[in-house]
C-alpha cells in the first residue's frame, strides 16, 4: 500500500491487489465532502474503501457530534455504502438518495464503500459530506443537508482529489 498525504489532516492509502482496489481515507477536519473515484463516470469495480472521520482538534473534539449528509447516491447493482458506529449501523444501496441527515453522537465514525465485480449501469457515483455540530446546542437538522450539499461540488476536470475540506 502507498500512503499519500493530501493535506495536513487527511491521508490516503491505496493499493491494487490483482483485480481488487483498496483505499483508506482519514479525515480529522471539522467538515469535509467526499466523492466516489471517477465521480463523473463510474467508479471502479471490485473496490473496497474505508473512510474514517475522527475530529482531532482538542478544542472541538470533546464538543462534537457528527452529522452526515448524502448528496448523491447513485450506486450500481450489488454495490453499497455501510456506516459503522457503536450506536448506528446502516447500509445504503441503489439509486435512492436519503433525504435526511445521519446524526452520529460522537466525534468519530467510519464508513465503507464496496463495489462488486459487475457494472450494470454506464454511470454510478456517490457524494457524502459531514459537519461537526456543537453539543448542547439546538441545530436545524431539517435543513442542514441543504447547506452542506451546496458546497459538495466536484469540478468536471477533477481527476485525483476525491474530497474537499471545508474547515
Amino acid at each position: 500500500a502507498v500512503c499519500f498525504s493530501a493535506v495536513a489532516t487527511t491521508s490516503l492509502i491505496q493499493s491494487h491487489a490483482g483485480e481488487a482496489n483498496f483505499c483508506c481515507y482519514y479525515f480529522h477536519n471539522e467538515s469535509a465532502s467526499m466523492f466516489s473515484h471517477q465521480y463523473h463516470q463510474h467508479y471502479e469495480m471490485n473496490t473496497r474503501c474505508q473512510y474514517t472521520i475522527d475530529v482531532k482538534d482538542p478544542e472541538i473534539r470533546d464538543n462534537c457530534d457528527l452529522v452526515l449528509c448524502v448528496k448523491n447516491l447513485d450506486l450500481d447493482i450489488g454495490d453499497a455504502i455501510r456506516i459503522n458506529h457503536r450506536d448506528i449501523q446502516a447500509e445504503y444501496r441503489g439509486k435512492k438518495t436519503p433525504s435526511y441527515p445521519i446524526r452520529i453522537w460522537d466525534h468519530k465514525v467510519s464508513f465503507w464503500f464496496v463495489s462488486d465485480m459487475q457494472d450494470k449501469y454506464s454511470e454510478a457515483s456517490w457524494a457524502i459530506s459531514y459537519k461537526c455540530l456543537a453539543r448542547d446546542q439546538e441545530h436545524d437538522l431539517c435543513n442542514i443537508c441543504e447547506e452542506l450539499n451546496e458546497k459538495t461540488v466536484l469540478p468536471n476536470n477533477e481527476k485525483e482529489k476525491w474530497y474537499r475540506i471545508w474547515s
